[in-house]
């Protein structure tokens, strides 16, 4: 056995081992975002979420028991966390939640009853550009005219502490596994990012613009890849006007 392999079973079994006397270590004390506010840190972990002071003392901390948290968006000007809940060893969530963090507490605002859509993504965006965010949410359904399940895009209005429906889309030009927005062009307006399928397997980075009525594939910012995450793709500095 080389000493490479024997340190890396070494470091596997320290950790583990770690974990077992000191459980606040475990997976569910691992950030799975962060988000600065101000004066305040927003942490969200797979069980709960936390909110620390600069000086990373804990003000406040909200446990999920018994939902796990799959993902996570901040709309930091109205103090609100829009979260995906779902239940421990399923990747996909079951819920869409709403939870204020204003004077240094967490409450919650609503957690909807809607099972069907199996979330797997959140965040903001600006669609219209009109310093209004909505609500970007992947979901894994069927769709009417595309009666299978598979990764769909849906976009909600944000108001009054509340989503609203904007464009449920059945789906983009083509199968896709991941999306990011991104003011590419920085005129105020998000363009949508695509991570999809091409058709002989491997995946192209699309960006799409917003129509008023859905969105509109605007140029191929990748193609030929082989990664399964947005965050992969690096556009080294290029700006959408300059590629297209």
């Amino acid at each position: 056995m080389n000493i490479i392999l024997k340190k890396k079973i070494f470091s596997f079994l320290a950790v583990f081992i770690f974990s077992l006397i000191i459980p606040e270590y475990s997976w569910a004390k691992i950030p799975i975002k962060s988000f600065k506010d101000d004066q305040i840190s927003v942490l969200l972990y797979h069980d709960s979420f936390e909110m620390a002071d600069n000086n990373n003392i804990l003000i406040d901390r909200h446990s999920m028991d018994p939902w796990i948290i799959v993902d996570g968006c901040l709309h930091s000007s109205e103090k609100v966390i829009l979260v995906i809940l779902g239940r421990e060893g399923e990747i996909r969530g079951e819920r869409l939640a709403c939870f204020t963090y204003e004077g240094g507490k967490f409450r919650e605002k609503w957690i909807d009853n809607n099972r069907q859509i199996n979330p797997w993504k959140i965040l903001m965006c600006d669609v219209e550009g009109d310093g209004k965010p909505e609500v970007a949410v992947g979901v894994w359904k069927k769709a009417q005219f595309h009666p299978v399940f598979d990764n769909r895009l849906f976009i909600y209005s944000w108001e009054k502490e509340m989503i609203y429906p904007k464009w449920l889309g059945s789906r983009l030009s083509s199968p896709f596994v991941d999306f990011d927005f991104r003011d590419m062009n920085h005129d105020g307006t998000a363009e949508l990012i695509a991570l999809e399928y091409q058709k002989d397997g491997l995946k192209r980075v699309m960006a799409y613009e917003w129509t008023g009525f859905g969105f509109r594939g605007i140029t191929v910012l990748g193609k030929n890849l082989s990664m399964n995450n947005i965050s992969e793709f690096y556009l080294k500095g290029r700006e959408l006007n300059e590629i297209y």
